[in-house]
C-alpha cells in the first residue's frame, strides 16, 4: 500500500478529499491528516507517508514551507500541491521545491484519482527498480525549470497593443522561448494559468465580461484540456488572445470616447472627494485600473493623475481669486486633506504658492 497524508485547513475540502475515495480499493493507505503544516510535520516524521497532499495557503506554516522541510528530510516523498487561481503565483516556488503534481481547485474525484495513480506508478516503479532510483517528478526534473524563460509583461502588453493578425506569430514566439520545459504538465499548467490570470486582470471585478471569460477559459474542464499537451496549450493561448483582442477592439473608437467622457464627467462631479482615484474611476466605467490608465493616456495625451490634479488646481485658482477662504479650506474643498501637500502641488503647476498667487491677483 502507498501511504498518503493530507494537509488542508478548510474542513469541507479536507473531508471531501478524505471521504470521496475508497483508498484501500485503489492501493492507497490514508494514514493521517492535519489542518496546517505546523501540526502536520511531527505526524509526517512519524508516519513517513509516500505521498503528501497539501494545500499551499494555510495558517501558521503554509504548504510551501512544509514541502521544503519534507523534501529536505524525506526526499523520496512525493508532494502534490493543491491551489486555487489566486494562489498561482506560488507555482514557481512549488516548482523549485520539487512538486510531483499541482492540482487546481475545485478538485474532482476523477482528477485527484488520476494524479494519485500517476504518482503511485512512479513510486511503485522505484520500489521495483533494483538500482533503487530516487523518485523523480512525474514529468521532468521540475527543479531544473527556468521560469524566467517567459515574460508576463509581454502577454499583458500584447493584449493591450496587439492585433488579431499578430496572434499566431506571437503565440509561436512565446512558446518557442520555453523550449523543452513544456513537456512537463506542471509547467504547462503554470503557463496556461498565468495567461488566464493576465486576461482576467484586464476586466473590472464587476464586469460581465469577466464572468464570460471565466466560463469560456477558466473552468477546471477547460484548463485540464488545455494542458493535455503542447498542441492543446497552443490552441488555448490562440483562442484566449483572439477573444481578448476582439473584446478590446470593441472598445475602440466611439466606445473609447464614450467611456472617457463618462470618466471625465465623473471626475468633474467628484474631484472634491479626497478619496477619488484611478481605481474608483476605473471601477465606475467598468475597466481594470491598468487598462483604463493605458487608454486614458492614449486618448487624452495626459495621464489620469495629472488630469485630476489640473482639474483641482484650476478650481483652487478660481477660489483663490474670488474668495477670502483660508488656504486649508480651499485645499479640502478641491480634494486635499493635507494643506502642505496641496501647496506643494500648486507650486509645481503654477510656479507660485497659493498665497503668492492670491496676492498677485489681488494686486491687479
Amino acid at each position: 500500500m502507498v501511504k498518503v497524508f493530507l494537509v488542508e485547513d478548510e474542513k469541507f475540502v479536507r473531508e471531501g478529499i478524505k471521504n470521496q475515495i475508497d483508498w484501500n480499493a485503489y492501493g492507497f493507505d490514508f494514514v493521517g491528516e492535519a489542518t496546517d503544516g505546523e501540526l502536520a510535520l511531527p505526524l509526517i516524521e512519524s508516519l513517513k507517508p509516500d505521498i503528501l497532499i497539501t494545500d499551499i495557503k494555510m495558517p501558521f506554516m503554509d504548504g510551501l514551507e512544509l514541502g521544503r522541510i519534507v523534501k529536505d528530510k524525506f526526499p523520496d516523498t512525493a508532494i502534490i500541491f493543491l491551489s486555487g487561481y489566486d494562489d498561482f503565483d506560488y507555482a514557481q516556488r512549488a516548482i523549485h521545491i520539487g512538486a510531483s503534481e499541482y492540482i487546481l481547485k475545485p478538485i474532482s474525484k476523477e482528477k485527484l484519482l488520476s494524479v494519485l495513480q500517476k504518482v503511485k506508478s512512479v513510486i511503485t516503479s522505484k520500489y521495483n527498480n533494483t538500482d533503487n532510483l530516487k523518485i523523480k517528478s512525474v514529468e521532468l526534473d521540475i527543479k531544473k525549470f527556468d521560469t524566467s524563460s517567459f515574460d508576463k509583461g509581454k502577454l499583458r502588453e500584447f493584449i493591450i497593443n496587439g492585433g488579431i493578425s499578430d496572434v499566431e506569430d506571437f503565440v509561436k514566439s512565446y512558446i518557442d522561448n520555453m523550449g523543452g520545459q513544456l513537456k512537463s504538465l506542471i509547467f504547462r499548467q503554470y503557463i496556461v494559468m498565468d495567461a488566464f490570470i493576465e486576461a482576467n486582470n484586464f476586466f473590472d471585478d464587476k464586469s460581465s465580461d469577466k464572468e464570460e471569460l471565466g466560463n469560456k477559459f477558466g473552468s477546471v474542464e477547460v484548463i485540464d484540456l488545455a494542458v493535455t499537451d503542447i498542441y492543446m496549450m497552443k490552441e488555448y493561448l490562440l483562442n484566449l488572445l483572439i477573444y481578448m483582442i476582439e473584446k478590446k477592439d470593441k472598445l475602440t473608437g466611439r466606445q473609447y470616447s464614450f467611456l472617457l467622457n463618462k470618466a471625465k464627467d465623473f471626475v468633474a462631479k467628484n474631484y472634491m472627494n479626497c478619496d477619488i482615484s484611478l481605481n474608483t474611476v476605473a471601477e465606475y466605467i467598468g475597466l481594470s485600473p491598468a487598462y483604463f490608465s493605458t487608454i486614458f493616456k492614449q486618448e487624452s495625451g495626459i495621464n489620469f493623475i495629472d488630469y485630476l490634479t489640473k482639474i483641482r488646481i484650476n478650481e483652487a485658482k478660481r477660489l483663490l481669486r474670488s474668495s477670502d477662504k483660508r488656504i486649508s479650506d480651499i485645499a479640502l474643498e478641491v480634494g486635499y486633506r493635507d494643506q502642505h501637500y496641496f501647496s506643494s502641488l500648486f507650486k509645481r503647476y503654477q510656479k507660485d504658492t497659493p498665497k503668492a498667487y492670491r496676492e498677485k491677483k489681488n494686486e491687479k
